[in-house]
């Protein structure tokens, strides 16, 4: 099992280099349109969904405001964009299931009551941010009293970056130095530094192009052979025993899927394992749904350690907003049980028409890459 969870992280991992290496030097335009907030929440959505990683994204974000590309306002919709677009990789996990109407059903509400949150989180802040900006304002005040701190590298990656360089390496720092404006990028600039593809004729763009393929190959693989492991584990005794440790307390949940996540620094693997368990009826959405929103918090780790690294108030700043929009979410959406209706009874329609006609799940995975040909 674990070693099917393995290469599911490499297939992201190769996705993730893929789109970053096909992107190469358009990353600085594609940014540079965020002069307004819905296009900052769109370049966010759309490029965390390509790219299967809200860390990168946001870390991207956090070089940019740290070198005065893009402002702290900016930075507030792109990390908001990200929290959407990390979804999509739920979405496409829940379809490793469909040969089970039930199974799926059930793994479609967990992944559809992630994009939920997080969406009724937008739905909220969003305006007001325009309107007030109160999670730029809290985060500007609170980044002043910043401590400067070094980089703990995430396990996860430390672990998958080794067998996914023998394919593909990209020079990650040079692409956040030519979208932040400090390094020019030539016809002659190329971000493959390693891997099975350096020394070809192949150009950065057509290499992206084949490891995003092969990624994907992998990711619909090792997904197969991962849910077929859980189904082995969780029938019986185990699956009793966890349901009833979900069922202690809600809050003790948010704890554990922070803690978590924060020590993986990885929410994708947190929720990515969540999502088939849930459809093989190991917990209830109401289980599961305090686990998520933790693994939302948990993540935001990852951007204020790249931020105390990078030293600067600004890109602190962005980075607790990214902190400050989860929390809030926790407190909109959690506490008060009236206030998680929508978000638990939308995921179950959403999962409920998905079971019924498939082509429901398809068209939102579909339209979330139509729109990013578009701006890509």
């Amino acid at each position: 099992m674990l070693i099917a969870l393995y290469f599911f992280m490499v297939g992201i991992k190769f996705i993730e280099s893929g789109f970053i290496l096909a992107l190469g030097c358009g990353a600085k335009s594609a940014f540079s349109i965020a002069d307004n907030p819905l296009a900052g929440l769109v370049i966010g959505t759309v490029s965390t969904a390509l790219l299967h990683s809200s860390s990168t994204i946001t870390s991207i974000t956090v070089t940019l405001v740290a070198s005065q590309g893009l402002t702290v306002r900016q930075g507030v919709y792109i990390v908001m964009g990200a929290n959407i677009g990390t979804c999509v990789t739920c979405i496409v996990v829940a379809f490793g299931q469909i040969q089970s109407r039930s199974r799926f059903q059930r793994a479609m509400e967990t992944a559809a009551v992630h994009t939920m949150f997080n969406l009724w989180s937008v739905f909220i802040m969003f305006p007001l941010e325009i309107i007030a900006h109160p999670l730029e304002r809290l985060s500007v005040l609170l980044s002043h009293s910043k401590a400067s701190g070094g980089e703990f590298g995430s396990p996860v990656d430390a672990v998958i970056t080794p067998f996914a360089n023998l394919i593909i390496q990209v020079d990650k720092e040079t692409i956040y130095a030519i979208t932040a404006g400090t390094k020019e990028c030539t016809s002659d600039t190329s971000l493959l530094v390693g891997g099975a593809f350096k020394g070809t004729s192949l150009s950065d763009g057509q290499v992206g192009a084949t490891v995003v393929v092969i990624g994907f190959f992998t990711l619909a693989c090792s997904l197969i052979w991962f849910v077929q492991m859980l189904a082995k584990v969780f029938l019986g005794p185990t699956k009793v025993l966890v349901s009833r440790m979900l069922a202690f307390n809600g809050y003790v949940n948010i704890a554990a899927g922070t803690i978590i996540t924060f020590i993986v620094q990885s929410s994708t693997v947190v929720t990515c394992t969540l999502t088939p368990m849930a459809g093989l009826g190991v917990f209830t959405l109401e289980q599961v749904y305090p686990l998520i929103v933790g693994a939302n918090l948990g993540t935001c780790g990852t951007t204020l350690l790249a931020s105390l690294v990078v030293g600067d108030s600004h890109a602190v700043a962005v980075a607790l907003t990214h902190f400050w929009f989860n929390f809030f979410g926790i407190i909109l959406f959690y506490p008060v049980a009236f206030m998680r209706r929508p978000i638990l009874s939308w995921a179950r329609s959403v999962a409920f028409f998905s079971a019924s006609w498939v082509v429901v799940g398809i068209a939102f995975i579909l339209m979330t890459y139509l729109i990013a040909l578009v701006f890509f």
